[in-house]
């Protein structure tokens, strides 16, 4: 038996920003918050400031987010935001700011600081006003879960907390200005959440189905949207498939590649993203003989060829093999030659080995599989 549910209602197309200070009056709101990356295109912005305006609605703005969403961003946010009398928070850029978002909303319905409800074993926490997301990038999937991780920069950790959505508002274009680079670590990071989405111990029918679309998607498109940001199509694709990915992983869960990600996050200071995607072949290798079905589902949705006898074993390096081709085309480097020192793996092994979500793994994540896992991320790809 297994639990599951949509976690935000979602208004999905291209131009779909425009419609961003009504669905904000919708919501009784008369003064949001918009908290953007500091990156963010100018277009993107104007397009959200007039949305809000010509909805006759005043607004804050917040643009210091940072990566990887720290416990200090968020209480400054917080900060403002409640002294600004804030009502609405409205998250406008990649995952580390859709997270800031999420959290802040904390700040404005309890007590702060916000290090208080970032724990090891996450926690879910109601709060008191709409969040609403327009994720910029098409990977991470923040718009489609309920979790935000946060940076627990006291502590050296990455940890999470639960909260409720009131809107993913997904507009395609907004990502059309992404750079190669960003394109191809967010699109890899939106593969993994669906091939460990698909194959967590935690599964359900709706977090199968989804995952496995948006394998089919990626495998399309990613390329093309790397190769031509300007191609709306492939942009158009990889927004769907980001969406369907979060789905896939927010009951599911992701499980040991997303927390070898984030020991490289918290020891080499990688995005997340870089992490999830040098991660995933060793996902593949190891869930292959653990849960070959689910692996030939996956091979088969990346329109890889296969004979159809394949064992299990086989099917996860045929798969771990197409994952480094394609980091290999679209030039993610190694960590060897990023100039990390093998031995830094060790360290990573250790969140590996302890986070919760490994947990969710369908093979028993042990210290020597958690080297093993660690070791091989740095080895197996050059």
């Amino acid at each position: 038996m297994t639990d599951y549910s949509m976690k935000a209602p979602v208004l999905y197309g291209v131009g779909a920003i425009r419609q961003l200070g009504a669905r904000i009056r919708g919501f009784g709101a008369k003064k949001p918050m918009l908290i953007c990356d500091p990156r963010l295109e100018e277009a993107t912005y104007e397009k959200a400031v007039s949305s809000v305006t010509e909805a006759g609605l005043d607004y804050v703005l917040f643009r210091e987010t940072k990566r990887d969403a720290p416990i200090e961003v968020i209480d400054r946010c917080g900060e403002i935001a409640l002294r600004e009398k804030a009502d609405c928070l409205v998250g406008i850029g990649g995952g580390s700011t859709l997270d800031t978002a999420k959290a802040t909303a904390i700040l404005l319905s309890h007590p702060g600081p916000i290090k208080q409800y970032i724990l090891a074993q996450p926690i879910a926490v109601s709060v008191d006003v709409p969040i609403i997301l327009l994720p910029t990038t098409a990977g991470t999937g923040s718009e489609s879960t309920a979790v935000a991780v946060v940076n627990r920069t006291d502590l050296n950790m990455k940890w999470s907390v639960f909260v409720t959505l009131a809107l993913a508002i997904i507009d395609p274009e907004l990502t059309v200005s992404l750079p190669p680079y960003e394109t191809a670590y967010t699109g890899m990071d939106a593969l993994a959440h669906a091939i460990e989405g698909v194959t967590s111990n935690n599964p359900n029918p709706l977090s199968h189905a989804c995952g496995l679309d948006a394998i089919r998607k990626i495998s399309r498109s990613l390329r093309r949207a790397w190769q031509d940001g300007q191609d709306l199509d492939a942009r158009i694709e990889m927004a769907q498939a980001a969406h369907l990915a979060g789905i896939a992983f927010d009951d599911a869960m992701t499980h040991f590649g997303h927390a070898t990600a984030d020991g490289m996050s918290i020891n080499l200071h990688t995005p997340h993203g870089v992490g999830c995607a040098l991660a995933l072949p060793e996902v593949c290798a190891r869930c292959g003989p653990a849960v070959p079905e689910r692996m030939r589902e996956i091979a088969e949705a990346a329109l890889l060829p296969l004979r159809g006898d394949e064992s299990g074993e086989e099917l996860g390096r045929i798969t771990a093999d197409w994952c480094r081709q394609l980091m290999r085309e679209m030039r993610i480097p190694s960590l060897k030659a990023q100039g990390f020192d093998r031995a830094l793996m060790a360290e990573v092994a250790k969140e590996t080995e302890t986070s919760h979500l490994s947990d969710f793994s369908p093979v028993k994540v042990t210290h020597d599989l958690a080297l093993e896992i660690a070791y091989g991320v740095y080895d197996n790809y050059q």
